[in-house]
């Protein structure tokens, strides 16, 4: 009994790698449609592959150590192929957490590619619908529906570029000067924090047509501001109830700015 299961236990050693390589055993990409935690509807078929665009999706959940370590490589990469502008649109499935988690996830990482969150947005569905088995993996889906990749590992920007490249898409630069440059998406300000009554944003950055949002630790939208240009906005919170609040700064959908805010 024992010698049989150290035989086991060598070959799963030994063969678990193959085993977990190919972590959607699916060919072809079924269509889903869901909501990510900024309220952005997605349909995988009629919004980007129809349209000759690429998708790279990204599985993980938020306590994974792995999915903490690698998610930056997959947002360099998302910047270097043009922020979701051109041919190929990133989109993070999460399992297993609220909207909430999933800001605060990508605000304690500093993420700008957007995320549907597993239970409130649909992620765990998508997840057992591509019968996906460990995290992170990467999911690339071709225009014509099929997938050319299943996973990409060992996983970072270096090897998330050669994959696309190799399929045909071209890198390009983010149109956003605040996520192209780490000095522009450093510059915006906000105080006070902790705040009671009103938040100051400083925007010294050259971008505008701005959107201003924030979350409560749910993931529930409690306030989106329209601004076509601004150097400086107050915003008043003295309606908000106090607690742990996340604020986002966005253009045309991607995340130029993240921070926790603490109402008091």
């Amino acid at each position: 009994m024992i010698r049989k299961l150290q035989i086991f236990l060598l070959s799963f050693i030994l063969f678990a790698p193959l085993i977990l390589k190919s972590q959607t055993p699916l060919t072809d990409a079924p269509n889903f449609n869901v909501l990510d935690d900024r309220g952005n509807y997605h349909d995988l078929y009629s919004m980007y592959l129809d349209n000759g665009k690429y998708v790279l999706l990204y599985f993980f959940y938020d306590t994974c150590y792995v999915s903490q370590t690698n998610v930056p490589e997959v947002d360099n990469a998302y910047i270097k192929f043009g922020c979701n502008t051109n041919d190929v649109f990133f989109l993070g499935i999460n399992y297993n957490n609220t909207d909430g988690e999933v800001l605060a996830f990508e605000n304690m990482l500093g993420l700008h590619f957007p995320n549907v969150s597993g239970i409130d947005g649909g992620g765990n569905d998508i997840v057992n619908l591509f019968q996906v088995i460990a995290f992170p993996t990467i999911v690339l889906i071709a225009p014509d529906r099929t997938i050319p990749l299943q996973d990409i590992w060992p996983l970072s920007s270096v090897n998330i570029v050669d994959e696309l490249v190799t399929a045909g898409v071209d890198t390009i630069a983010c149109p956003y000067a605040a996520v192209n440059n780490p000095k522009d998406f450093s510059s915006f300000q906000i105080y006070p924090n902790p705040a009671k009554d009103w938040i100051n944003i400083s925007n010294p950055s050259e971008d505008t047509n701005l959107t201003i949002k924030l979350f409560d630790y749910l993931g529930q939208s409690v306030i989106n501001k329209n601004l076509s240009q601004f150097t400086k906005e107050k915003i008043d919170v003295s309606h908000l109830k106090s607690g742990i609040y996340f604020l986002q700064i966005l253009k045309s959908n991607a995340i130029l700015f993240s921070k926790k805010i603490i109402l008091l």
